[in-house]
């Protein structure tokens, strides 16, 4: 940083004047910065209004497109003890019986109790911590194998000298993941299980290889073979479904556009129907978030004017409190999108697509053309293209009207999933295209976001250039008043010197 002494001949403030003759100077690279300011503010707002736009096309406006959604049904059970039940777009309304004559189970290994072993002069209980050195004379070398399907390779565990019952239990657990294994301290008894179910489960355990006669010692003092060993196979679940035998190696499986979760045995009639309840909820839901938006763009292009409004510098910033800055820039923030081209077309395009069908293609006998002939309406002009359903009681003065909606799900929900889906495909199309990438604009991308960063890099370049000659500038100055204060400074030393030289001769 520079250190001048200025006006010590002429005795003005050097510093002060130059401050203001650069002013014009400063004034320019200060507008430039807010031009760039409130330009970044814009592609800070663009990108949250971008975002709300896209999850509108993705999510909500993405599943009206869907027929599925207009085909729900709903399942009643009379024994829900027995079975739960869920139905699909493609099943059959009306009643259905399923007797579930007998459950999928898993294959089961219970081992026999084993039994006390000595250790040196004691009988102790086996427990997991117990060697299996101690439990047969030598195990080194010895090897298991384990399945716990019909079909599936069996799994070689190598047994060490070192091994305990714990570390058996674990390594046949890490090595067959279908296989659930407990030791019960409580009972000495090992306790096993398959995770699947099915007539393929089936859990075998034996000895092979060289020490196969000392491993299946071990097995047996252990309780997983032997005569007292409980070894069950897995059973497939059998049902009768309007009087057909099925059968399934789990107790969750489909049928007929139904999706069966056997609890119990027993009988329970199901009763499918269309799920009125449902299907409206997702036009509701896509209704409200339509709404939601259309409030949001709403706000955006009516906002308020901000003129005589501009981005704050320092020291406009200093005379002003944390909460009147906050105002300030929310009050310019606010009206950068006012009566925005790319915003206000949007809007357009989406309130004649929906409401008035605009560009839709549908058959010339479709039971609906239009939204109002299903109850959903538009308000007055002062709410600019929310939607109402008529008789819903969420939607103000349309609450005490009929719900057509509601009546014609009830009566006719293709006519009116036919009508929805039209609409949605034409916006879905439209805003796609709106989103296609060109010079000025990303893909995905409603705005001119790329133009947007091109103009802040330009603008960038003029801030250095304008910082730059401002510079120059008061440089210049500086260099013009320090002559002009050395031309002073000389002039004030000869009129000293001619004092001097007259004050003498007198």
């Amino acid at each position: 940083m520079t250190i001048r002494f200025t006006g010590l001949a002429s005795g003005l403030d050097t510093d002060n004047m130059i401050q203001q003759m650069i002013r014009i100077e400063r004034m320019k690279v200060d507008r430039v910065i807010k031009q760039k300011t409130k330009l970044e503010w814009q592609q800070d707002i663009w990108q949250d209004m971008n975002k709300k736009l896209y999850d509108f096309y993705r999510k909500p406006l993405f599943d009206l497109r869907s027929a599925s959604n207009f085909n729900k049904k709903s399942v009643i059970s009379s024994n829900t003890g027995v079975a739960s039940v869920t139905g699909n777009a493609s099943a059959v309304n009306g009643m259905h019986t399923l007797e579930v004559e007998r459950m999928a189970k898993a294959s089961y290994l219970t081992g026999a109790k084993m039994q006390k072993i000595t250790i040196g002069e004691q009988d102790v209980k086996i427990t997991s911590q117990t060697k299996l050195s101690d439990v047969v004379d030598s195990v080194e070398g010895s090897i298991i194998q384990i399945s716990s399907t019909t079909n599936g390779e069996p799994k070689t565990i190598n047994i060490d000298e070192n091994e305990t019952v714990g570390s058996l239990i674990n390594k046949i657990r890490v090595n067959d993941s279908n296989i659930n294994m407990n030791f019960d301290t409580n009972f000495d008894r090992i306790f096993m299980s398959t995770k699947g179910t099915g007539e393929k489960m089936r859990i075998e355990v034996t000895a092979v290889g060289d020490k196969s006669e000392l491993g299946n010692e071990l097995l047996e003092k252990l309780g997983l073979i032997g005569l007292e060993t409980i070894n069950e196979a897995g059973v497939n679940a059998e049902v009768k479904y309007n009087g057909a035998i099925l059968t399934s190696d789990t107790n969750n499986f489909a049928v007929n556009g139904l999706t069966i979760n056997v609890l119990s045995e027993g009988t329970t009639n199901l009763s499918v129907s269309q799920d009125t309840d449902a299907i409206y909820k997702s036009v509701k839901d896509f209704i409200l978030a339509y709404n939601e938006l259309v409030m949001d763009i709403n706000g955006k292009i009516n906002a308020d004017t901000a003129r005589g409004y501009e981005p704050l510098t320092s020291e406009e910033k200093k005379a002003m409190s944390e909460d009147e800055i906050k105002k300030w820039e929310d009050t310019i923030k606010n009206s950068l999108l006012r009566r925005d081209g790319v915003l206000t077309g949007l809007s357009q395009t989406m309130r004649s697509i929906l409401v008035t069908s605009d560009g839709v293609s549908l058959e010339n006998d479709a039971a609906f053309k239009f939204i109002s002939q299903i109850g959903i309406v538009t308000g007055d002009y002062s709410e600019r293209g929310i939607l109402h359903i008529e008789g819903d009681s969420d939607f103000g003065l349309h609450g005490d009207m009929e719900n057509k909606l509601r009546k014609a799900i009830e009566e006719d929900s293709e006519g009116v999933s036919k009508l929805l889906n039209a609409l949605a495909n034409k916006l879905y199309g439209t805003m796609q295209d709106r989103m296609k990438s060109t010079q000025l604009s990303s893909a995905l991308t409603f705005y001119d976001d790329k133009q947007m960063r091109n103009k802040v890099r330009e603008f960038d370049t003029e801030i250095a250039r304008l910082e730059q000659r401002l510079i120059d500038v008061e440089e210049r100055y500086y260099r013009q008043f320090a002559a002009m204060e050395k031309a002073m400074q000389e002039a004030n030393s000869t009129m000293s010197w001619l004092m001097q030289q007259l004050g003498g001769g007198m």
